[in-house]
């Protein structure tokens, strides 16, 4: 394997660096062939620089430390060369919703070792205009409280960062005027909420919706015209199941394309956590685009 590993030592309080270097100390221990180069990876790092210094060392494998919003930017770097590459994770984040899709461990070794001696598994994932999508793309009120969400709290709290954020914008009762197209279905009108998934772990819950595999070639879309604390109080047991397509007032479906517009001011989306394009969007799944190493007792996890 000839393996480069991206770490970005500016996201909050990251050990980053640390732990790309005791990575590197396994992969001689383990597999003393392995070639492994380090590599700084942070968004005022030239995309370009990293991918000539994969090309130099003739990479075959991208390693990318960090969490959801860290994996995109890596991913985002080399999606013009995905079919040729493998991509490993070490979790690094406070939420790592796309580790835990797959089944990766937190805990640094069993992570090392699942990207020496784990298994290849494709998965999909999306394109949002010409940014790369793994997990999730919100618009809303998730996407408002991500935005208002600190590192400092995502750190101390974790999800329940999130939900604070979440039930103050609840109670404003802000909605967007929006339009829908998919290959089957359009929709148009106000909504609090639009989240698109490519997964069942979504905002750190591993079983947001039951019915969505990384590997299904569908974006999974949540759309919530008006939310009120009554009704979310009696669905919560569905959705703390992952039944959330069954709550009443939520409207589903899947597409494996979609645009979606805005029909006001300008609305803002987010995409696994970062700022992207305001509205309008072009919505793409890359079925099987990612050769993804996960642990060989994995592969068929949701």
């Amino acid at each position: 394997m000839n393996i480069i590993v991206l770490y970005n030592d500016t996201a909050g309080k990251s050990e980053a660096k640390k732990t790309a270097q005791d990575f590197e100390r396994y992969s001689k221990e383990q597999q003393p062939e392995a070639t492994v180069v380090l590599q700084p990876s942070n968004p005022d790092t030239d995309p370009e620089e990293v991918r000539q210094t994969a090309k130099e060392n003739q990479v075959d494998t991208v390693v990318i430390i960090g969490g959801d919003g860290t994996i995109h930017h890596g991913i985002q770097t080399f999606k013009e060369q995905l079919p040729d590459l493998k991509i490993g994770i070490i979790p690094g984040g406070t939420v790592n919703n796309f580790a835990k899709m797959l089944g990766i461990s937190v805990k640094p070794e069993e992570a090392f070792d699942t990207i020496l001696n784990g298994t290849d598994r494709g998965i999909d994932y999306g394109m949002v205009n010409d940014q790369v999508m793994i997990s999730t793309m919100t618009i809303g009120i998730l996407a408002d409280t991500a935005a208002e969400t600190s590192q400092e709290e995502k750190q101390q709290y974790g999800p329940l960062a999130f939900m604070k954020r979440f039930f103050h914008y609840l109670f404003k009762k802000k909605q967007y005027k929006l339009e829908l197209v998919s290959e089957k279905r359009k929709w148009q009108g106000k909504a609090q909420l639009l989240t698109v998934i490519m997964s069942n772990s979504a905002g750190g819950f591993t079983n947001f919706d039951e019915s969505a595999r990384p590997d299904d070639g569908l974006f999974h879309i949540i759309l919530l015209p008006k939310l009120n604390l009554l009704s979310f109080i009696v669905f919560l047991p569905r959705i703390i199941r992952g039944r959330i397509a069954k709550v009443p007032s939520v409207e589903y479906f899947t597409a494996s394309e979609i645009t979606i517009r805005a029909k006001e001011r300008k609305v803002q989306t987010r995409t696994d956590g970062d700022p992207t394009d305001d509205l309008p969007i072009e919505m793409k799944v890359i079925k099987h685009g990612l050769t993804m190493r996960v642990p060989a007792d994995k592969t068929d996890s949701k």
